[in-house]
């Protein structure tokens, strides 16, 4: 599995873990961290779309 692809599926796996944490409970510190987990989301797809770009560039500069 490329790289690329295991950070998509970070990306999805993290809102995923964000959406449970909003499950309603007495804890007001699961909000908190549903929120911070929800943030890493981006950073996953931007470095998986900047990996893929570059596979593709260099996969073309070889053909």
């Amino acid at each position: 599995m490329k790289l690329h692809n295991v950070l998509y599926l970070l990306g999805f796996a993290s809102i995923l873990a964000s959406a449970s944490q909003f499950i309603p409970s007495e804890s007001s510190d699961r909000e908190r961290n549903g929120l911070f987990i929800g943030h890493w989301a981006p950073t996953f797809f931007i470095l998986g779309k900047i990996l893929e770009d570059k596979e593709v560039q260099g996969r073309g500069l070889l053909e």
